[in-house]
């Protein structure tokens, strides 16, 4: 939790609290928005009472120092009062896909540390006078937990999705195996676990393999997927889809051997890996998965 005060007269009767599981997602991967959920506590100062009438700020991304997003709350006219309970008051701010994104890439996997530095605007009574309310800052470490089920998810939006994958419509149990383990790829990816994204790519590879009949693909299976393909190209597809899967076997077996070394796999690994199974089932799924 962050707590930060604003002076007003020089003294912190206006009070800020900041839960890390107050911020979370709304709205979907077309009108994504940040919801940070606040708490004012207004204490009056001495026999001076005053309104707050406006609540902004600045929001920071793991310690970067460009500003990700800027925040304005409606125009509002809260009452400071001398029971020192808090009030909630919800900051909502729009995002792009591309922040979305830049989020992701600097938390890599981890929490999310954030910082919201506010500022505001008061009316002091009886004096009719107004203040502006200098710079507080709150910043809180996000757990990656609650970040990918409380505004991932929501938002439905992955940092990688490039393309949508049509699957065939016969619903195979296959093609649904497949499509949950390159689902669970992605939450592996975005909880930084990125040795098990290529375990799991690999097993995605391994249900469409039961497609056909066979444990694993190889390379007649890859031919019979490529049937309809230019000679000239199924020759370079065939030793592009042979050495990829091969990469693929970089991500751990389980059981580990006890003296096998983990290979380190980094996020860009995990990342290329990703993408390049979505490409390869966008392919075939153009085909209708040619020779099922």
């Amino acid at each position: 939790m962050a707590e930060a005060s604003f002076s007003i007269k020089g003294n912190g009767v206006l009070r800020v609290r900041l839960e890390p599981t107050d911020i979370t997602g709304m709205g979907g991967p077309t009108y994504p928005q940040l919801i940070v959920g606040l708490k004012l506590q207004l204490l009056p100062l001495g026999q001076i009472n005053y309104t707050l009438l406006r609540i902004g700020g600045t929001i920071y991304v793991s310690n970067e120092n460009d500003v990700l997003a800027t925040v304005e709350h409606p125009p509002m006219a809260e009452e400071s009062s001398p029971q020192p309970y808090y009030r909630p008051l919800n900051l909502t701010v729009p995002l792009t896909v591309m922040q979305i994104k830049h989020i992701e890439e600097l938390r890599g996997g981890n929490n999310l540390s954030f910082l919201l530095t506010l500022t505001g605007l008061v009316a002091l009574k009886p004096n009719n006078e107004f203040e502006r309310l200098q710079d507080a800052p709150l910043q809180v470490s996000i757990p990656r937990s609650h970040w990918i089920d409380a505004a991932l998810k929501v938002w439905k939006i992955s940092d990688l999705r490039l393309l949508e994958i049509d699957f065939p419509r016969d619903a195979r149990k296959e093609m649904a195996t497949a499509r949950e383990r390159l689902g669970r790829a992605e939450e592996l990816y975005r909880t930084g676990d990125y040795p098990q994204v290529l375990t799991q790519l690999r097993s995605a590879f391994t249900a469409l393999a039961e497609c056909y009949s066979v444990k694993e693909i190889d390379r007649s299976t890859w031919e019979q997927m490529l049937i309809h393909t230019h000679a000239s190209v199924r020759d370079k597809l065939l030793d592009s889809f042979y050495y990829f899967r091969n990469f693929l076997h970089v991500g751990p077996h389980e059981p580990l051997p006890t003296t096998q070394i983990p290979t380190p796999i980094s996020r860009h690994d995990a990342r290329f890996a990703l993408i390049v199974s979505h490409a390869i089932f966008e392919y075939f799924s153009s085909e209708n998965w040619p020779g099922i």
